[in-house]
C-alpha cells in the first residue's frame, strides 16, 4: 500500500510572495506618480500662454482705477484751464474796449494838460506828408502861431509849428532834417545843441570828454522845462576828439492822434 504525503509550503515561499506584492505596489505607485507629473507638466506647458495672458490682464486690471483716476484729473484740469483762458480772453476784450472808449472820450472832450494849451487833432502824417512832420486841424483862428511848441503831453515836446493857415497848421518834429534846437542834459545841466537827422533820429556832436551817456534825457526850456529827446547810442571818434550822440523822440509819434500847442517867445 502506497502512502501519499502533502508538501507543506515553507516560510521562504511566503516571504517571496509578500516581497513580490510590495514590489508591484511600488511599481504601480511610481508609474502613477510619473504619469501624473508628466500629464501635469504637459498640461501646464499647454496652458502657459493662457496663464501668461491672464496674468497680464490681472496686472492691467490693477492699474485700471489709477488710469481712470488720472484721466478724470486731466479732464478736470483741462476744463479749468479752458475756463481761465476764456476768462482772460473776455478780460482782454473788455480792456481793449475800455481803452478805446477812453481814448475816444479824451479826443471828444479835447482833454489837455493844465495850462494855456490848444488841443489839435492830427489829420495827416508820413507818408501822406513829408517825413517827420504832422498836419493839424487848427490854425490862426484857433490861436495857433508859427513857432508854437507842440507837445504830446504837458511835459513832452515833440516839435514846433512851422507853417500855419487860418484853420490848418504844420508841425516839424524835433527829428525833422535840419531842425536845430538848444537844450541841456537833465543829469548834468550841460547845454547841448541837437539837430534833426530825419526818420525819427536826432544827433549831437560833442567833445569826446563831454559827460553824456545812453539813456540821458535832453530838456528844452520854455515856460517850463520839456523833455525833448532821449539818448540812444554814442559813437566815439578818438582820432577827431569828438563823439556822435544819436537820440530819438520820447514817444512813438505814429500812435499820437492829438497834440497840444503852447505859445512861446524866447528862441
Amino acid at each position: 500500500m502506497k502512502m501519499m504525503y502533502l508538501l507543506k509550503h515553507t516560510n521562504q515561499n511566503l516571504f517571496s510572495k509578500i516581497l513580490l506584492k510590495v514590489l508591484v505596489v511600488i511599481i504601480v505607485v511610481l508609474v502613477f506618480v510619473f504619469a501624473v507629473n508628466s500629464t501635469r507638466s504637459l498640461l501646464l506647458e499647454a496652458l502657459s500662454p493662457l496663464f501668461k495672458t491672464g496674468d497680464y490682464f490681472y496686472r492691467s486690471l490693477g492699474f485700471m482705477p489709477k488710469i481712470f483716476t488720472d484721466k478724470n484729473k486731466i479732464i478736470e484740469e483741462n476744463t479749468k484751464l479752458s475756463d481761465e483762458i476764456e476768462k482772460y480772453r473776455v478780460n482782454a476784450i473788455d480792456y481793449e474796449s475800455v481803452k478805446y472808449e477812453n481814448q475816444k472820450l479824451r479826443e471828444d472832450l479835447k482833454i489837455k494838460p493844465v495850462g494855456d494849451f490848444i488841443t489839435s487833432s492830427v489829420l495827416a502824417r508820413s507818408p501822406q506828408i513829408p517825413l517827420d512832420s504832422l498836419f493839424l486841424d487848427k490854425g490862426t483862428q484857433d490861436g495857433i502861431n508859427n513857432g508854437d511848441f507842440v507837445l504830446a503831453s504837458d511835459r513832452i515836446l515833440i516839435g514846433k509849428i512851422v507853417e500855419v493857415s487860418k484853420n490848418r497848421s504844420t508841425v516839424a518834429l524835433n527829428s525833422f532834417v535840419g531842425v536845430i534846437s538848444y537844450g541841456y542834459v537833465a543829469r548834468t545841466n550841460e547845454p547841448l545843441e541837437i539837430k534833426g537827422a530825419g526818420g525819427g533820429v536826432i544827433e549831437a556832436n560833442v567833445p569826446i570828454d563831454f559827460d553824456i551817456i545812453v539813456g540821458d534825457k535832453v530838456m528844452i526850456g520854455g515856460p517850463l522845462s520839456y523833455l525833448a529827446v532821449i539818448v540812444g547810442s554814442i559813437e566815439e571818434d578818438r582820432s577827431s576828439g569828438f563823439k556822435n550822440v544819436m537820440m530819438s523822440l520820447p514817444v512813438d509819434v505814429s500812435k499820437i492822434n492829438s497834440v497840444f500847442t503852447q505859445s512861446f517867445i524866447g528862441e
